[in-house]
């Protein structure tokens, strides 16, 4: 018979898991230190999930949180005891246990309550988005597709910028339903939702998703038409923007090649500001790995003063813009936590990678999807659904089912326990 806490289990998890793709950009809390709703949620679902982590409890959150609290101990005996970045470990330690319990138990029900709820947050999303258009209702001040895109039509809704449209909603675009299409609910409102919130980062994502999933299958048929797409691709951009003189692709070219004129220390008057803060953000992170143990957690802009790109962002921003965060989370971690930074992400990286190629188009390679887009865009480490694909990870590690494996996920209470949608 089963308990209370184990009967809310399911639907409390759905809620936590979409929360992380919908609900992260709206934030309240005091100055500074103001955080997504999504992380409340997950906050609060701790207290309901303490009698299963006490009563079966599993390495992976144990260890993956062991990492940052051994980084946070060797940084403070560095520099010192500081308030924001242990507040920063300890939130985000707690943000994750949630996380992964939640995204444990939707593995037992198959995920079935979250693809229920995403289809109502869908739809919000899609009215949100005709509501700004018509100018009925604004859930922001700003609208950065209408300023850069558009200029009269165009809306992110829930989200503060497209590309936040775009690595939240673009991997819900692979997602199948029951009978195993993949034209369905998800797919049209995620796709609509895209449309209305168009940005660079969804053409390149969902391109680069759509190769993953091919290249998966250990063919060399595939492999080539992995890279026909590919080179597909640039000479459709090349020849979009430079004969036909179309301004998305012309954006998408100066976006790509800005990053790498940047680094090599590049700067024209017409520099684009999102190549130059990903530049920016590459530099940083690599002043991290040069102080090994990295900025300390929350304090990535302490390298901003001594980036490649601080005065050009700074004029072109009127501002500091984007020094907190460096375009990407996962530079970010390099930049706060230095090598340990860079190992967390190279496993998360590789084994995201490693589930796609294994799994293919189904549900997990979805969830694995989330941290690749957050390579291309992302911002803090509350911000945006990446955490799914860390807890994704846990999970299956957790199950056996992932590299390294070893007696710590062997014939766990997981491995007994969860549905495996993989298929």
């Amino acid at each position: 018979m089963t308990s209370f806490h184990e009967r809310i289990y399911p639907l409390l998890s759905a809620i936590v898991v979409s929360s992380a793709i919908f609900l992260w950009p709206l934030e309240f809390g005091p100055s500074r230190y103001d955080v997504g709703v999504n992380v409340y949620l997950a906050l609060f679902s701790c207290v309901f999930y303490v009698p299963y982590i006490f009563k079966k409890i599993d390495p992976f959150p144990f260890i993956f949180s062991g990492i940052f609290i051994f980084h946070q101990l060797i940084w403070v005996l560095i520099n010192g005891v500081d308030a924001r970045s242990i507040l920063t470990c300890l939130v985000f330690i707690s943000y994750f246990f949630g996380i992964y319990y939640s995204v444990l138990f939707c593995f037992k029900n198959n995920f079935l309550i979250f693809k229920k709820l995403i289809v109502g947050f869908l739809v919000a999303q899609i009215c949100l988005q005709i509501l700004d258009i018509f100018d009925v209702f604004h859930v922001y001040d700003f609208n950065t597709v209408k300023q850069y895109l558009f200029k009269s039509i165009g809306s992110t809704g829930i989200y503060g910028e497209g590309s936040h449209v775009a690595i939240s909603l673009v991997p819900l675009m692979f997602l199948k339903d029951s009978q195993g299409r993949h034209i369905n609910v998800y797919s049209i409102l995620a796709g609509v939702s895209l449309l209305l919130g168009i940005s660079s980062t969804a053409l390149v994502g969902l391109f680069l998703l759509f190769v993953l999933m091919i290249v998966r299958v250990n063919s060399w048929r595939r492999i080539a038409l992995s890279v026909i797409l590919i080179l597909g691709l640039v000479i459709v951009v090349i020849v979009g923007s430079q004969i036909f003189d179309i301004k998305l692709f012309k954006k998408l070219l100066i976006r790509m090649w800005g990053i790498w004129q940047i680094l090599g220390g590049e700067f024209g008057p017409g520099v684009n500001l999102s190549s130059l803060v990903y530049a920016n953000g590459i530099n940083m992170a690599w002043h991290g790995l040069k102080d090994i143990v990295g900025a300390g957690l929350g304090h990535f802009d302490v390298y901003f003063a001594q980036s490649i790109g601080r005065s050009a962002i700074e004029k072109i921003a009127h501002g500091p813009l984007n020094k907190d965060d460096g375009s990407c989370v996962l530079l970010k971690m390099i930049g706060e936590m230095g090598l340990f930074g860079l190992a967390i992400v190279a496993y998360v990286g590789l084994s995201s990678l490693a589930i796609i190629n294994k799994y293919g188009d189904s549900i997990l390679s979805v969830f694995a999807s989330f941290v690749i887009m957050a390579a291309l865009r992302s911002a803090g480490y509350f911000h945006g659904p990446y955490i799914l694909s860390v807890a994704l990870i846990g999970v299956l590690w957790q199950m056996g089912t992932l590299w390294p494996r070893g007696p710590l996920n062997r014939g766990t209470g997981v491995t007994n326990t969860v549905v495996h949608p993989g298929a």
